[in-house]
């Protein structure tokens, strides 16, 4: 495993995904609306906001957006950090719709945009795998031996579809359970 380039911060940053995988996964599997739900929830938020908000400041390794005092606009911001702003604003609507379930928009809403947020943490989680584990890059290659990196294997493809058609399936059962539970109190 390729673990010489991350920084402090990065080491953080996967101690809180880490924590975030948990805690997601539990709210997954356990019953919704108990104490322990809220609690396992505001785990989730805290560890998602918090990695997502270390991720805006870190790029090409150990390099961080501020240096000296002074804050770099521009120099290094890709891809990964609009993915994170966009997983902040989803996971805040999430967060603000599990208080307002009453109304159907936020009953729906608080559901799908946790799931959307664990369905980015893992895709993440993948993505890193690929990069940093030796024996998975081999297995990848040995799939696809005219591929130079991560976008070219078929694996990667292989895992990232599975990923999406389970967390698809989440937001269908979500959907289906939250229907359900509304009719009943009607």
């Amino acid at each position: 495993m390729d673990t010489n380039d991350i920084s402090f911060l990065g080491w953080t940053h996967t101690f809180l995904c880490a924590v975030a995988l948990i805690a997601g996964a539990l709210q997954l599997a356990r019953s919704k609306g108990t104490s322990a739900h809220a609690l396992c929830g505001n785990v989730y938020f805290l560890s998602m906001a918090s990695a997502n908000v270390m991720v805006l400041f870190i790029f090409h390794g150990n390099d961080l957006l501020i240096r000296s005092g002074q804050y770099r606009v521009g120099h290094g911001f890709g891809a990964v950090h609009w993915l994170a702003v966009v997983t902040l604003g989803v996971l805040l609507l999430g967060r603000l719709a599990a208080s307002r379930q009453r109304v159907a928009f936020f009953a729906y809403a608080h559901p799908i945009c946790m799931i959307i947020t664990y369905w980015m943490l893992v895709g993440g989680g993948i993505n890193e795998a690929f990069v940093r584990v030796g024996w998975l890059q081999r297995v990848a290659h040995a799939m696809s031996p005219a591929a130079r990196g991560l976008p070219g294997y078929t694996l990667v493809y292989i895992v990232h579809f599975t990923n999406d058609a389970l967390i698809l399936a989440a937001i269908v059962f979500a959907v289906v359970q939250v229907r359900q539970f509304r009719r009943q109190l009607a």
